[in-house]
């Protein structure tokens, strides 16, 4: 079975190589009939060897071929009777054996129905009949019927045959009547059909524009004789050459094989070097956790030593409630301590403090600690209980609970009381804090209003325990400084502001331009609370700024309509841009292109931009911050890697657009010949070599949320590629090197390497209209787009080989995150997450 997987994996290497190395465009008898000999898997010949009369084409191999034989056979008839032959010649035991796992199960003696036979082959409807007719299968079309022994004779054509056949079968998906001439109709009338099915574009006119394209690539103009019109027909050897001479297009006919089921695992790492690799790359989080287990383990000890020993109290239930009770007034403090903004912002700042305190993972080690906090609480209360319980006094129980007959507490021996109110705030602060509550439509403020019982909870812990203040007091005050400092958010010099424009940019995404205020400054990454009280009253939602701090004049938040908040804002400024409002002046803006006509989607609707005047009470908005994130230190990388899904590419927009403000500075012209240059001395000495920006998103379309971005880093990237070397920097090894790689990536197609076949159409067009228009078919970017999930393991082994040290940035969901984090720890990558408001 090893020997067979390796014949199996060498043919479909040698048909891979096939692919690269077909350039000629006349193709003689033996060299087509060695080619198709060199694609043949082995066979054994003790087990797999059965004579079979010569073919044809084997007859005429073996016979003396004059010089001139080669022209006197037409190329489409040598690859029509190699194409007959691979299809009718026997299958062989190997064969079988393979596809027999490759289905996971013996198909042979089986019949399937038409759909199911499509979803064997990841096919559309329209390429499932358009295959069996190319198969010569029309009667079983019809029928809606296969059998399981025609299935694997074409799965077995499509995986070992050499170009020219997937040529061939490419021509015929396109010839319907069988004319062996494909007209510019046929191609048309195809893609017509199958891009109107797979829906990859929503508009029809940009869908028609697109097959337009990809059908000049065929059948181009003559401007040399005017009077000549465009060719309107093909046979399979001008097709043929037509692909030959477009590289890139003819590549996509590696797609015509099937999807590759190889199962076998991938080596796995020793699972004590994967703990290695995650203690490297997680060393901080796992000093502070240390450091946190260590100091609660003190304090347990501390308390056993001091109430056993020195007191000589020798009741478990209190010493236990006693350990609780400390261990609350530990994780109070510490809870306080983690969300005090601006001293983590200040800590992020200085880069050997953030080395040794995991200021990144702030809001994890909140909730980490509240749920300590609650713990402790629990164990407290419940020891107490069990106490009274077993020492009543001459008191009932709930007189002991419910009233001062304990006789214990700080503060008029209220312990009890102020307990039994502590544990009902407590109960309700911690469920209102669950992900599935907070996030529930509605229920955000619920959470942001419970949340504020920390004041009465710390209030009545003052009266509850004698030592409680002594741990609370730094972190209060210091949490009380910061809430006072932020006051200044009502200023108009750092808080107060308006709304320059709303930009509607789809169905589900705005931005907001904001007026900067004079003295409002940030860094890179960081975010800000915003409140617009004329529309939502006394709400405060966090947002990454997604401008770069050069700019002098506007902030730019982008953000995507969910619950609550953003869906009031949202729907506000829809309506309000909808009603006849004289104060408000609407201007439609191209979605990608400014200078396109035509595009993704007809521009009847998205986007939209609103500008305001300084009379409407709906611009005015306030803004608190900013806040630092992990993203705020991109600079101080060598090589970084930007990994968002969807909406959370927002943090790294910044830095894109810092990037670029940061080249144009270094733009300089010779005085000579007054060619553009760049100051190369500034530009070596910045620590940040190589951005890696990777988008995934479900829909394509959202590139147009930062094209234009996008659209200048390209250019200015080629402008800074393209300027003239200095003289004494000719040298070929002093070329200059990208700034930027682009990798954007649509979920909504599924790859080439799961569908095949089922994505050929769509990638001829891809590529012809990169070959014609220099841009991407999606965004009209240089950029192109990759369909399907990143391949992790490929981009990061890529990156492990270019690069001495790299820094993953993620912003997105948690499942991609553990499989980001999990490739980082195999790549000893240092790995940052954007935290979870």
């Amino acid at each position: 079975m090893a020997r067979i997987t390796t014949d199996m994996r060498q043919v479909k290497s040698e048909n891979l190589v096939n692919r690269d190395h077909a350039t000629s465009n006349r193709y003689s008898l033996t060299q087509a009939l060695s080619r198709l000999r060199s694609v043949k898997p082995r066979q054994n010949p003790s087990t797999d060897f059965v004579p079979r009369p010569l073919t044809l084409l084997q007859k005429l191999s073996l016979a003396p071929i004059k010089s001139s034989d080669h022209r006197a056979i037409p190329f489409d008839i040598i690859v029509r009777q190699q194409f007959k032959d691979l299809l009718n010649e026997p299958i062989s035991k190997q064969h079988q054996r393979y596809f027999s796992k490759y289905f996971t199960d013996d198909i042979s003696t089986k019949t399937f129905t038409i759909k199911e036979f499509g979803r064997l082959f990841q096919l559309t409807s329209l390429l499932t009949k358009r295959i069996l007719i190319v198969f010569n299968l029309n009667e079983s079309y019809e029928k809606n019927s296969i059998s399981g022994e025609d299935i694997i004779r074409i799965a077995r054509l499509l995986w070992i045959s050499p170009m020219p056949i997937k040529a061939f079968i490419l021509f015929k998906l396109f010839d319907s009547n069988d004319k062996d001439i494909i007209s510019i109709n046929d191609i048309r009338s195809f893609y017509e059909q199958y891009l109107s099915e797979v829906k990859y574009f929503k508009d029809e006119k940009r869908l028609h524009e697109i097959v337009e394209i990809f059908l000049q690539g065929f059948f181009p103009l003559n401007n040399e004789n005017q009077q000549q019109q465009q060719q309107q027909e093909l046979n399979f050897e001008q097709f043929h050459q037509i692909l030959q001479q477009n590289p890139s297009v003819f590549q996509s006919l590696y797609l015509i094989s099937i999807p590759d089921q190889d199962n076998e695992d991938d080596e796995q790492t020793i699972w004590f070097k994967r703990w290695l690799m995650y203690i490297k790359n997680n060393a901080n989080r796992i000093a502070f956790l240390i450091l946190y287990m260590l100091i609660s383990i003190a304090l347990i000890i501390y308390v056993i030593i001091y109430r056993v020993i020195v007191l000589e109290n020798h009741s478990v239930p209190q010493v236990i409630a006693r350990i609780g009770g400390m261990l609350v007034n530990f994780n109070y403090a510490l809870a306080v301590s983690l969300m005090l903004k601006q001293t983590m912002t200040i800590i992020r700042r200085l880069y050997y403090l953030r080395i040794f305190i995991p200021v990144d993972d702030h809001i994890d080690a909140h909730r980490f600690v509240g749920t300590m906090l609650f713990i402790s609480a629990m164990i407290h209360s419940l020891a107490y209980a069990i106490n009274f319980a077993i020492n009543l006094d001459g008191h009932s129980w709930f007189s002991l609970i419910f009233t001062t007959a304990a006789g214990i507490g700080w503060v008029g021996h209220s312990a009890t009381i102020t307990g039994v109110i502590l544990f009902v705030l407590l109960i309700i602060m911690v469920i209102c804090s669950f992900q599935c509550i907070r996030q529930r439509s509605g229920c955000y403020q619920l959470f942001r209003y419970t949340h504020y019982l920390f004041w009465p909870i710390f209030i009545l812990l003052v009266l509850h325990a004698p030592n409680f203040w002594k741990w609370a007091i730094g972190p209060m005050v210091l949490f009380c400084f910061e809430k006072i400092y932020l006051f200044k958010r009502h200023l108009p010099k750092y808080g107060r502001t308006k709304l320059i424009s709303i930009r509607i940019e789809d169905e589900h995404v705005l931005s907001l331009m904001i007026e900067k205020p004079s003295n409002f400054n940030f860094h890179v990454g960081e975010y800000i609370n915003i409140c617009l009280p004329n529309i939502v009253r006394n709400e405060w939602h966090p947002f990454t700024i997604c401008s770069s701090p050069e700019r002098k004049d506007i902030i730019r938040l982008t953000i995507m309509k969910k619950q609550n908040w953003t869906r009031k804002i949202y729907e506000h400024f829809s309506k309000e841009q909808n009603s006849d409002n004289n104060d408000m002046a609407e201007i439609i803006v191209d979605n990608l292109s400014n200078n396109s006509e035509t595009n993704s989607r007809n521009m009847s609707l998205y986007p939209r931009e609103i500008t305001f005047t300084d009379k409407q009470k709906d611009a005015i908005a306030c803004i608190e911050g900013p806040f630092s994130t992990c993203t705020s230190y991109i600079f101080d990388c060598e090589h970084v890697v930007l990994v968002g899904a969807g909406i959370g590419i927002t943090p790294y927009i910044s830095a894109l657009e810092s990037l670029i403000y940061q080249l144009r500075e270094q733009r300089c012209k010779c005085s000579r010949c007054g060619t553009m240059n760049y100051t190369q001395s500034v530009l070596k000495n910045q620590k940040l070599k190589k951005i890696d920006f990777i988008w995934v998103n479900r829909d394509i379309g959202n590139v147009s949320w930062f094209r234009n971005i996008l659209d200048e880093f390209e250019a200015e990237q080629e402008s800074y590629l393209a300027s003239t070397t200095p003289p004494e920097r000719t040298n070929s090894q002093e070329q200059r090197s990208r700034y930027l790689d682009i990798h954007l990536y649509c979920t909504s197609i599924r790859s080439n390497e799961q569908t095949m076949l089922g994505n050929l159409p769509y990638h001829l067009v891809a590529n012809m209209y990169e070959v014609i228009r220099h841009e991407d078919v999606h965004t009209q970017l240089r950029t192109p787009t990759h369909v399907g999930r990143p391949p992790w393991k490929l981009l990061f082994a890529k990156f492990k080989a270019e690069h001495r040290s790299t820094n993953v940035f993620f912003t997105g969901n948690r499942i991609m995150a553990d499989e980001i984090k999990k490739h980082c720890d195999e790549h000893s990558f240092r790995f940052q997450n954007e935290p979870y408001f």
